[in-house]
């Protein structure tokens, strides 16, 4: 499976992005915020969503195996596509919601590659994997957030 230089170049750039806003973003977390990692993982879940997206696409660029592409669709899709009607359009979010249409943007990419490509079993075993894998954790980020929003809504300064 070859990309063209247009599709591979657009793949990239629009990883790199993303790249940068996940450090940007975590960085915030960690060094402003002073988060432990577990709190990382549940306030911030874009972030790994992302880490996880990148560590794919680097493995799609090096084995040309489109399972990789779709693997990270669900977290990519719930924490950022889904962000962008969750998180207000104001303040301190304006910096998250960028993240969120990067995100958006990095999986109509990886999207248009399968539709192209017409891999469509490696594209429903990828998905099926990022089922597998993600419900736990997006069922950990909402439990651990619903139970600790007295603690996110302070760090956050939103009450």
């Amino acid at each position: 499976m070859t990309l063209t230089k247009t599709e591979k170049t657009v793949g990239i750039a629009l990883a790199m992005v993303l790249l940068l806003l996940t450090l940007s973003g975590s960085g915030y977390f960690f060094f402003t915020l002073k988060v432990n990692c577990i709190q990382w993982l549940a306030y911030n879940a874009c972030s790994p969503s992302s880490l996880v997206y990148l560590g794919c696409f680097l493995a799609f660029l090096r084995t040309k195996n489109t399972f990789w592409l779709p693997l990270a669709f669900l977290p990519m899709y719930y924490f950022g596509t889904m962000g962008l009607f969750t998180f207000t359009w104001s303040g301190a979010n304006i910096f998250a919601q960028l993240s969120h249409i990067t995100m958006t943007l990095n999986l109509l990419w990886a999207g248009y590659i399968l539709y192209r490509t017409a891999h469509y079993k490696a594209f429903a075993e990828g998905l099926l994997c990022s089922i597998g894998l993600f419900v736990p954790y997006i069922a950990f980020v909402m439990y651990y957030c619903r139970t600790h929003a007295t603690e996110i809504a302070n760090l956050l300064q939103m009450n």
